[in-house]
């Protein structure tokens, strides 16, 4: 994917391999691999590599994604015959030391203790393991056993078997010409091809829906987090389901803001997402609450869906609220590399870019309140949530 950029002279390239979760062999493996891979090439080393992208201004970044393992450089064009063909070495040809490994495994491990600390990334991993099962790939967190568990063979394997040129797409964003086509082609053309990864045999097994508490005597806020699995960005009701996800907590006017913020000052913030991967997704919502108000917040959360699900959405509010939307997707198309964001995204999540930007456009303009609580109906069912509570407040 090339997208050309007149205005300024720079190269923005990356590679993205189908090599993420759902494609690993073990736990972890994937994001070690793609950790990894910038921790020292066939010519350098890893502090040799930082340095050597320094000195132009840049560097190697590894991107984190569910989905895919990414390897990408910025740069201005003058420099770029200098950098990408260290990049394409650094993919065919990654050292995978002993000591890399060690140095991974020791900043992960810390990490994860801080992780389980983080009374907001603790409850994310126990609403995610829930919602998709502790064997999902969308679902497990990760552990110090899995962590242990990881072996040299393990990521060389798994290099090997989804880092060819077959297995990847290259975005490339800047000012193209027939020197950067021939740069990039002596650069990546001789690339190891491999094969194309079949699409994984994905399955989910979670339990059913039910309230999670960890309790933190000395806590004095409480983290709540609920939701559930079961929404991609290719099914039919996902523009649709934006508006709606907007209306309730998407956008500082939201219901849910303006109720239990602005009106009843029981947090500073809740806010919902819907967030998307290749195989799945999920519709949620997350608050920072103190203890004594947990129990007024869920009630509300639950008032305002169940609003949704009962009444229409005034014109007024429908009308701001696409007016919010359509302002966002415009500053997403605000230029090639607004543009190439979105282009990025479908790359990983493997759907069309266009036709999925004019859906999106068409239903925001279009949509009816009666739609909109035709989905609240459908979709905003608390007895299908799973809810996870982290904090001091009472069990």
């Amino acid at each position: 994917m090339a997208i050309h950029v007149e205005q300024a002279p720079i190269l923005s390239v990356e590679m993205i391999w189908r090599a993420g979760r759902p494609y690993e062999s073990q736990r972890l493996v994937a994001g070690a691999t793609n950790a990894l891979l910038t921790e020292g090439s066939k010519n350098y080393r890893a502090a040799e590599l930082e340095t050597y992208f320094e000195q132009y201004g840049t560097a190697l970044v590894t991107p984190e994604d569910m989905d895919t393992a990414n390897l990408s450089v910025a740069t201005i064009l003058r420099h770029a015959p200098r950098l990408l063909p260290v990049m394409a070495e650094v993919i065919a040809e990654p050292t995978f030391t002993p000591r890399d490994l060690k140095r991974y495994l020791k900043r992960s491990r810390q990490q994860l203790r801080e992780d389980l600390q983080d009374p907001d990334t603790l409850a994310y991993r126990l609403l995610s393991e829930a919602a998709f099962g502790a064997d999902n790939p969308y679902g497990y967190g990760g552990n110090r056993e899995d962590y242990d568990a990881l072996t040299l063979d393990l990521v060389r394997d798994h290099h090997r078997q989804y880092y060819g040129a077959a297995n990847a797409t290259l975005r490339v964003v800047g000012k193209l010409s027939k020197e950067v086509e021939d740069l990039l082609e002596v650069s990546f053309g001789q690339l190891p091809s491999g094969t194309r990864a079949a699409d994984p045999d994905y399955s989910v097994r979670p339990s059913p829906p039910r309230l999670i508490q960890h309790h933190r005597p000395r806590a004095q806020q409480s983290m709540i987090r609920r939701g559930r699995r079961g929404f991609r960005i290719t099914d039919p009701d996902y523009a649709g389901l934006c508006v709606l996800e907007t209306i309730l907590g998407g956008y500082y006017g939201s219901r849910l803001m303006r109720n239990i913020r602005e009106e009843k000052g029981y947090t500073y913030g809740i806010d919902t997402d819907l967030d998307t991967y290749r195989f799945d997704g999920t519709f949620g919502i997350a608050a920072d609450v103190a203890n004594e108000n947990v129990g007024e917040v869920r009630r509300e959360i639950g008032v305002e869906m169940d609003k949704l699900r009962q009444d229409l959405v005034p014109p007024a509010e429908l009308d701001m609220v696409r007016a919010y939307l359509i302002g966002g997707l415009v500053m997403d198309l605000d230029g090639p590399l607004a543009i190439s964001g979105r282009y990025r995204s479908a790359i990983i999540k493997e759907y069309d870019a266009a036709s999925h930007l004019l859906r999106l456009d068409e239903t925001i303009r279009g949509i009816s309140a009666e739609e909109v609580r035709t989905l609240a109906q459908q979709y905003l069912r608390p007895e299908l949530d799973w809810e996870v509570i982290v904090g001091g407040a009472t069990q």
